[in-house]
């Protein structure tokens, strides 16, 4: 049964894997929230639960979906009673539907439409806090237009706007843009101290898709200082970092960044696991963490450090679970523990399968691309 309370606690758990950075997630939880907003006619949440997904999808560049929620957003604004959603919630509905539009080259006009219309909202309103966010879109129009000492003037009037309000986000994302701004009008010293301001403000108030495309500029940055290292560093640790399925504007923009060192890129590795942390990430799932789970840890490393080799039952036993082999009590538990480490490993982006199963035993499939990562390894090789 659809109720208001199961509703917000669902809209709710959207919020927390947003601000975590798992749009997967996200996106679902806000989907079925609007879905149950909907049945419920609670419009005020039906639409920002619209404009999360919205955002997730423009972060995603599946501009299809987007203007088919941008359609129903709109008619239920036009519609709707001027009483039923608050202006605030107005404006940021525009607000979102503006950046969807400037991520999108062919609308940068209807872009800056959406963030005037928001701006008056917020002004109708005397809403400081709602003109904050259109304001740093009208920014981002003007930047993509190469309008840059326009684009400049706008940042200004914001930074005095963000000066009295507690919109660390926002803010972070204002000094990230002028930074982009001095960059690409030639003042590559300003721009790296931007950058960098960028950079430390994220550390009171961590925001994923900040940081990566923070690590992003710096790379530009260093490159067109002429630091190739330094460039090649920052951009191999947002590489590192982001999860490509989730962030693929993010990936895009990061492997342009890459290609414009004039250096072949390292073909891309399926699996990279990192013996420090334990953690794995996978090239399309991201990071996956076992949280305890020991024994596929480590039943994922015999394969991971062995790719092709077919191991018998006898020798996974013995080598994770440190046992003699017996069937009665074995063959059961390898079955269902290759079948959860299947499950955690593959997804519908990758259709490769990893663990393949033999005459004899099991092994990773050869073709799967391994990394591993170990720092006292690389100490010893050091010696």
């Amino acid at each position: 049964m659809i109720s208001k309370r199961a509703t917000d606690r669902r809209f709710e758990q959207g919020l927390y894997a947003y601000h975590r950075g798992d749009y997967s997630l996200a996106l679902r939880e806000f989907e079925k929230t609007c879905e149950a907003a909907a049945i419920l006619r609670d419009y005020t949440r039906y639409v920002e639960s619209c404009t999360y997904v919205l955002r997730i999808l423009a972060e995603r560049e599946e501009f299809a979906k987007v203007e088919r929620i941008e359609r129903r957003v709109l008619e239920m604004l036009e519609h709707m009673e001027s009483d039923s959603i608050h202006p605030r919630l107005k404006s940021r509905a525009l607000y979102i539907l503006g950046i969807c539009s400037c991520y999108q080259e062919t609308r940068h006009d209807r872009a800056m439409a959406y963030f005037r219309e928001a701006i008056e909202y917020a002004i109708k309103g005397e809403d400081k806090e709602a003109l904050a966010a259109p304001l740093y879109g009208a920014a981002t129009v003007l930047y993509a237009r190469q309008r840059f000492d326009e684009a400049l003037k706008e940042l200004e009037r914001l930074s005095i706007l963000l000066s009295c309000l507690d919109l660390p986000d926002l803010r972070s994302a204002s000094i990230l843009l002028k930074a982009m701004v001095r960059r690409n009008q030639g003042h590559l010293d300003a721009s790296l101290e931007e950058a960098w301001k960028a950079f430390d403000s994220l550390k009171h108030h961590p925001h994923l898709v900040l940081y990566l495309h923070t690590l992003c500029v710096l790379g530009t940055v260093y490159k067109q200082k002429g630091d190739t290292a330094a460039a090649r560093l920052y951009l191999d640790l947002a590489d590192r970092t982001l999860k490509r399925n989730e962030f693929p504007r993010i990936a895009r923009l990061v492997d342009d960044a890459v290609a414009s060192l004039g250096v072949p890129k390292p073909a891309p590795v399926d699996l990279r696991f990192e013996t420090r942390t334990g953690v794995l990430v996978e090239r399309y799932k991201g990071e996956i963490r076992f949280e305890g789970q020991f024994i596929l840890r480590d039943l994922l490393r015999v394969f991971l450090e062995s790719p092709g080799k077919v191991f018998t039952k006898e020798e996974l036993v013995r080598l994770v679970w440190r046992e003699a082999y017996n069937p009665k009590v074995h063959d059961n538990k390898i079955y269902v523990t290759i079948k959860r480490l299947r499950k955690l490993l593959e997804s519908e982006k990758n259709k490769t399968e990893y663990i393949l199963r033999a005459k004899n035993g099991y092994f990773l499939n050869p073709k799967s691309r391994v990394q591993i990562n170990d720092p006292r390894a690389e100490t010893e090789n050091q010696k």
